[in-house]
């Protein structure tokens, strides 16, 4: 018997679940749009398997949004066996979890800066720092004190599914969820640039104390596991000034994963019958 169809949430796909007789020793899948197998050499469906290995298949070969039929046929060695007719529909349902620690990280130090410059802590001649997601061209184009926060690397630490991360859910999902995914590792590039090298120990300091101040908003976003270092280094090598720069690490973990919270599983009442 086909035990569930079950609509897998990328969509475009159908995973069936295979409980064959202890007698089988080779089953075949066929697929139709109605319901009307004629045996198993069934020349209007569609062969979906011919083994006698699997008991869990993915059919790909199908579109969303239309009712797909299946019916197992299954070999004793001297008989064929049908299945009941189990039947699904692909669809696309899932939804990714879309956490960024780049654009956190950019928008906590735009608005953590603007508001120093507005207490008067930091005393930039523009009146505002800047906080870009690139490093800046060159000193003739940027506008000083300056920050940019770079992605450094984003990959996977570990596997989990969904079902088993309910604790790591950010605010706004809830119920049960069902998905797949990975924590990821990610490494931020944090770059401050002034002119001149006491403005540079004013935006390290003013950096690394907005990045502490927000370990509860990285928390609230799950952002975990932050850390923070920072080294100063200088390039004067530019055309028309001296570059003091203070370069900043921030590694944190994070979950990233897609999930679907639809029922798409079809139970079949498991009846044998011949065809």
């Amino acid at each position: 018997m086909i035990t569930m169809v079950e609509a897998l949430p990328v969509g475009y796909a159908l995973r069936l679940f295979l409980a064959p007789p202890s007698s089988a020793k080779w089953w075949r899948i066929l697929r139709r749009t109605v319901d009307a197998f004629t045996g198993p050499d069934d020349t209007g469906a569609t062969l979906v398997v011919d083994e006698a290995t699997e008991n869990v298949i993915v059919d790909t070969g199908i579109q969303n949004a239309t009712l797909y039929f299946y019916r197992a046929y299954y070999w004793d060695g001297a008989a064929w066996t049908a299945s009941a007719t189990n039947y699904g529909t692909a669809a696309s349902t899932y939804v990714s979890l879309d956490i960024d620690p780049l654009t956190i990280v950019r928008d906590r130090l735009k608005v953590g800066l603007s508001d120093m410059v507005a207490r008067g802590m930091l005393k930039p001649h523009s009146g505002v720092i800047p906080v870009m997601t690139a490093p800046f061209a060159s000193a003739k184009e940027a506008s000083f004190p300056c920050v940019s926060v770079h992605l450094d690397s984003d990959g996977q630490s570990d596997s989990y599914v969904a079902t088993d991360l309910q604790a790591d859910m950010p605010d706004g999902i809830g119920g049960t969820i069902e998905g797949e995914g990975w924590h990821n590792a990610v490494t931020l590039n944090v770059v401050g640039v002034s002119l001149n090298p006491d403005e540079r120990i004013a935006l390290r300091k003013a950096i690394k104390a907005i990045i502490i101040a927000n370990i509860p908003v990285f928390s609230a976003k799950v952002l975990n596991n932050v850390q923070f270092s920072q080294r100063d280094n200088e390039d004067f090598t530019a055309s028309n000034a001296a570059l003091y720069i203070t370069s900043g690490s921030f590694t944190c973990t994070y979950p990233s994963f897609i999930y679907d919270t639809k029922d798409n599983v079809t139970d079949v009442n498991p009846t044998l019958f011949a065809p």
